[in-house]
């Protein structure tokens, strides 16, 4: 026979269901204020709302869905949480989460506020150093700030192959015990790269303690590590390495490293062996020995051997120095390079006649160092070149020059025995100058000289330059002048006017 439920126990079971709906109503609606609290710029309010989230155990699922903004300053509260007596552990690992994040401010957030919590926070952050990324470098910033006090518990991680690189990393910025551990790294058997991550770790911070296990790298030992002890000599920088680099220049496995590490520690003693290469066609070691040459490098010791090998017999050797001698356009000119290159400037001058074409162009763009007004003439001499890749360095070289050389310029623009191809020419290095040139182009306009006006006209409209006074005095030109001046101001007007419609 079926039972009947009583009235009165339908009556208990629903005030049951709605006590406990309106509880997870209640806790729902507890919860969702709470989490609004953790947007608020009032850190109280936050860090009381973030250690009440911790106690009911609803931060960790509830973070995700948050916005950027709140997850960063959670994290922020859950640093002044984790300073206290309660849920500190949970805090703690909370924070770990954050340094997980996929976005950057919560990241940084969590680091600051690990920071903070001293040696209780190593860890965590050691936990993170498996993680890669993002988060394995906030975890090795936040370990540098801790200091040297890491350096024990860091290096135990050296054996773990998924913390490896993370933990030589740290212990490099935390220096100390962390250089000394590493140290100890590079007389490693080196089974598991454990050798080559405290070379590169090494470099990396030049420790100059390293100096004596680079050494011990460089010879020729069962599973030495040679590139890698180059490379982190190269970092470290100190001379007394320069005797044992330069061997290996010749070597095969090794020659593009030597020829790098040499150039960054910048001794003038491996200029001679490095250009006795110059003549080898390998293409993957000859980049490597002309960076090392030149002025970002070595720089204004090599300058007179490699103005002395323009003359070389050989080709390749003539290419290599002639590129060498090009001085990047972010070099800062120190009044030593300064000296070195003026000193050059005839020696490289007399190789704009060379044979070849790829050294005629390399010494061109050799000449093309700011305020370097003795390389015009010669510059401009060799805007009739055949090779269209001497003419285009040339005129990049007078461009790089700068505004100094504008009236030099202006003067050959002048000279009626100039052709229209070098007067062209002239006017795409006026142009190559950029804006900065503008001024004095737009004042060459009004000047009672034909082919000045003509051909400044022309690097007005090279440069593209739409502002209204350049509008104006090409417009005053084009009314005012007559023939062949005024159909350039005319075409230099429609030029600039299709490109700022365009």
């Amino acid at each position: 026979m079926e039972t009947r439920r009583s009235p009165v126990g339908y009556i208990v079971v629903g005030v049951i269901a709605i006590a406990l709906i309106a509880w997870l109503t209640g806790r729902y609606l507890v919860k969702r204020s709470l989490l609004q609290n953790l947007g608020t710029n009032t850190m109280q309010v936050r860090v009381d709302s973030a250690g009440k989230l911790l106690e009911m155990k609803k931060l960790e699922d509830s973070l995700p869905a948050q916005p950027i903004i709140r997850r960063s300053k959670t994290a922020q509260a859950l640093g002044e949480v984790a300073l206290g007596e309660i849920e500190t552990e949970e805090a703690m690992r909370i924070l770990g989460i954050i340094l997980r994040d996929q976005e950057d401010a919560p990241r940084r957030w969590a680091r600051q506020a690990l920071e903070k919590q001293g040696e209780r926070a190593i860890p965590t952050l050691l936990a993170a150093l498996s993680v890669g990324g993002s988060t394995t470098e906030e975890a090795i910033a936040a370990l540098k700030k801790l200091g040297p006090k890491a350096a024990p518990k860091i290096r135990f991680f050296l054996s773990d192959g998924g913390s490896r690189v993370g933990a030589a990393t740290a212990l490099a910025q935390v220096g100390g015990l962390g250089t000394d551990a590493l140290i100890r790294g590079c007389y490693n058997e080196d089974k598991d790269g454990l050798r080559v991550q405290s070379l590169n770790n090494l470099g990396e911070v030049e420790a100059k303690e390293a100096i004596e296990a680079c050494f011990y790298n460089l010879e020729p030992l069962d599973k030495s590590k040679t590139g890698n002890a180059i490379k982190a000599l190269g970092l470290i920088g100190d001379r007394s390495a320069v005797p044992h680099i330069i061997p290996f220049v010749t070597d095969p496995d090794n020659r593009a490293g030597a020829a790098t590490a040499l150039g960054l520690i910048g001794d003038a003693r491996a200029v001679e062996p490095i250009l006795a290469t110059l003549n080898d066609s390998d293409k993957g070691y000859r980049p490597s020995a002309i960076l090392a040459l030149g002025p970002s490098r070595i720089g204004a010791p090599a300058i007179p051997a490699l103005v002395r090998e323009l003359r070389s017999p050989y080709v390749l050797v003539k290419r290599g120095v002639a590129q060498a001698l090009v001085v990047p356009t972010t070099q800062k000119l120190t009044p030593q390079l300064i000296a070195a290159l003026r000193s050059a400037t005839p020696g490289v001058a007399a190789a704009l006649g060379d044979p070849d074409r790829e050294v005629r162009a390399g010494a061109a763009l050799a000449l093309g160092w700011e305020r370097n007004l003795d390389g015009v003439a010669p510059l401009v001499a060799v805007l009739g070149d055949p090779s269209w890749q001497v003419v285009d360095a040339a005129v990049e070289a007078l461009g790089q020059i700068g505004l100094d050389a504008i009236g030099r310029l202006q003067n050959v623009l002048r000279d009626p025995g100039q052709s229209v191809t070098v007067r062209y020419q002239v006017a795409r290095a006026l142009a190559a100058m950029g804006h900065p040139a503008v001024d004095e182009l737009v004042a060459a306009l009004s000047q009672p000289a034909p082919e000045l006006q003509r051909w400044s006209a022309v690097a007005l409209g090279l440069i593209g330059s739409t502002q209204p006074r350049v509008i104006k005095a090409l417009e005053q030109l084009e009314e005012t002048g007559s023939g062949d001046l005024k159909w350039v101001a005319s075409e230099q007007l429609r030029r600039l006017r299709r490109s700022s419609t365009s």
